[in-house]
């Protein structure tokens, strides 16, 4: 009996996706086509995925398994193209599946015009059960028509619509061989493969049909790979495309493809290189780039490639700077000698929210280092882990090293932040820092040097202070701050200079220079905390302090005992209202005896009880660490011989 050709070869990578593989087969089973092959390789699955291949293929003659020790995804899907034998090729992900019969639609479409490629929709579907297109929609000059693939790419990047997925398309099996099309064995591998496959493509057409569900997930191969190697990666893609449009001529008719190939290459680097601000290994070797080539070819790009590329390059120079910064700062040349063996090394493995340390460097002791190389992880003697943001530069679990003490370090309110409330999670670690007065090493958001700078008296006058002002952003709200604030603004007038009822513009924001600059025109300064828990007194009491204000506040229930003196605040709790407060403002405001009372406190002794806090912060937090690493750990504290994961919060 002669062999029939298949009309449509879907190939299937597998890798430990035994809860998905069943419905993605179905979707493709069900397809009202009469001459069709699946190719489904197991990619050295460990779970029951190859089995379950298996027992597809017993019960349908045109489903072909291929067993495999792990190759990878490109080198697995190289393997497909060179097995399949149907007219044309589709690629479809083992966790993903097909939308009702629509690929069908596109196989006949592309077939008829005998075209190299024929083009979809995919939809993203996340858990919650919502989906959606984020390169819809095609433009309706494209829509069913039968063109060009270097025009095709040209179009969708112009009107920024080009979906670069590789199962977002299907191929003509015998245009492919004879490009000798493959995968590059990298991450993001769709990003070298769709655009040299629409530049070779003499005809492609374009459809506004959704045929494939892409399944959003946690634990998939992209939310788990380490960022070194998409770095990597990224920087090969980008090079190679580079080359590609090194192919064509800028005085020619190819000028708008050649640009938008270099748009697509610089967003990768922009991609690649805001990426690289957070490798904090000296281990790891910058790859060679092109990033600034674009200075020799920006004035031959299109305009619009030309101002696409410039804002693609200003990224990628920032991600680029902060990682040299990085490279360049103390806490690394530091450790360009080896580490005697009695000096203890503190590893910071994330900065707060990734801003500079403002660590005394004179005031670190000799036989200790502190380093934020995380080439140390295994061998520090202490790590400490920014809690709030631990999770933007976490990948993969982390065992603790027997003997290793972990510090948790936190300025953010627990309120927000429920993890840091979890047990379980807050058990691996030894120490503690944070605002909490009970912690092992208190660090406030009072400093030591306000034992001075709190006592000088205001410039302005009176009458050359403005009355009210206030400069919230943040969007927690705990404390329930945005209702009592909207309730308020009703009664009396505040100039809002937050994101937070936004009235009134900065005309210079310098960062904190010019908050505290504006704070030094106002009478009083909204200090309303975005939660309420004992001990959470943050920099917006403070800063209006210093500022010569007098802070509004809400917040901490125990506020009384971080201020400075008596009655140097007004606490809202001791009005009934938000309207009540409001009488006493504009009563205060006018009334300048009545706002003196408020800076009295600044002619007589700082409170002894704030004093004793103030002292205990002559030693800066991180120089108190480094007096613990002779020290055992608190009893009350788990510490063990056992390891213990610590999880993406």
């Amino acid at each position: 009996m002669k062999h029939e050709t298949p009309v449509l070869s879907f190939i299937i990578p597998i890798y430990n996706v035994e809860l998905y593989l069943p419905a993605c087969l179905e979707s493709v089973l069900h397809l009202p086509l009469t001459n069709f092959e699946i190719i489904l390789i197991d990619d050295g699955s460990t779970d029951n995925s190859g089995r379950i291949a298996d027992k597809y293929a017993e019960n349908y003659s045109h489903i072909h398994v291929i067993h495999q020790t792990n190759a990878g995804l490109s080198a697995t899907r190289n393997r497909g193209v060179e097995l399949a034998e149907g007219n044309y090729i589709a690629f479809l992900d083992s966790d993903d599946w097909l939308i009702g019969d629509q690929i069908v639609d596109i196989y006949l479409q592309t077939s008829q015009a005998n075209a190299d490629m024929g083009m979809g929709n995919s939809l993203f579907c996340y858990p919650d059960g919502s989906n959606g297109n984020p390169f819809a929609p095609i433009p309706q000059n494209l829509i069913g028509q039968t063109i060009d693939g270097k025009y095709c790419f040209t179009e969708l990047m112009k009107q920024n619509v080009y979906p670069p997925m590789v199962y977002n398309y299907i191929y003509r099996r015998e245009w492919l061989l004879s490009h000798q099309l493959r995968f590059e064995s990298v991450l993001h591998e769709d990003e070298l493969w769709t655009p040299i496959a629409l530049c070779y493509a003499r005809r492609i057409v374009v459809t506004n049909i959704d045929f494939y569900g892409y399944r959003q997930r946690e634990g998939s191969i992209m939310t788990s790979l380490r960022r070194e190697k998409r770095i990597h990666d990224l920087f090969f893609i980008a090079d190679r495309l580079i080359r590609l449009a090194e192919n064509y001529r800028f005085d020619s008719d190819d000028k708008n493809l050649k640009s938008q190939l270099y748009v697509r290459s610089y967003l990768l680097y922009k991609i690649a290189f805001s990426s690289l601000a957070h490798i904090h290994d000296t281990r790891f070797i910058l790859p060679t780039h092109h990033l600034y080539q674009l200075f020799a070819i920006k004035n031959k790009l299109t305009a619009d490639a030309r101002n696409t590329c410039i804002n693609q390059y200003k990224t990628a120079k920032q991600g680029l700077k902060s990682y040299l910064k990085w490279r360049n700062s103390y806490w690394i040349r530091k450790l360009t000698y080896e580490i005697p063996p009695e000096t203890k090394l503190i590893l910071i493995f994330n900065t707060m929210w990734n801003k500079p340390l403002d660590i005394p460097i004179q005031k670190i002791p000799a036989n200790c280092i502190i380093t934020t190389d995380r080439q140390f992880l295994s061998t520090a003697d202490f790590v400490v882990f920014h809690l709030p943001d631990l999770s933007n530069e976490l990948e993969e679990d982390l065992d603790k090293p027997e003997g290793q003490k972990w510090v948790a370090w936190s300025l953010e309110c627990e309120e927000n932040y429920h993890f840091l409330k979890d047990p379980e999670f807050m058990e691996v670690f030894d120490y503690k820092m944070s605002y909490h007065q009970d912690a092992d090493i208190v660090y406030p958001y009072y400093r030591y040097e306000y034992r001075k700078e709190l006592i000088l008296m205001p410039e302005f006058s009176f009458h050359e202070k403005k009355d009210i002002c206030m400069m919230i952003s943040s969007p927690f709200n705990q404390s329930g701050r945005q209702e009592y604030l909207q309730e308020l603004m009703q009664y009396i007038s505040i100039d809002s200079y937050g994101k937070l009822f936004n009235n009134c513009k900065l005309e210079k924001d310098s960062g904190q220079d010019s908050k505290m600059e504006l704070y030094r025109q106002y009478k009083f300064v909204i200090a309303f905390e975005n939660s309420r828990a004992n001990d959470y007194v943050t920099e917006k009491f403070y800063d209006s302090l210093l500022a010569g204000a007098v802070p509004i506040y809400l917040g901490a229930p125990n506020i009384e005992t971080f201020a400075p003196g008596e009655n140097c605040f007004v606490d809202i709790r001791n009005f009934s209202s938000p309207k009540e407060l409001a009488a006493f403002l504009i009563e205060a405001c006018k009334n300048e005896k009545i706002y003196n009372k408020f800076l009295q406190w600044k002619k007589e002794p700082l409170k002894p009880e704030f004093m004793k806090k103030i002292e205990a912060q002559r030693v800066h937090p991180f120089i108190r660490l480094c007096h613990l690493l002779h020290l055992p750990p608190p009893t009350s504290r788990y510490y063990g011989a056992r390891k213990k994961n610590a999880h993406r919060s």
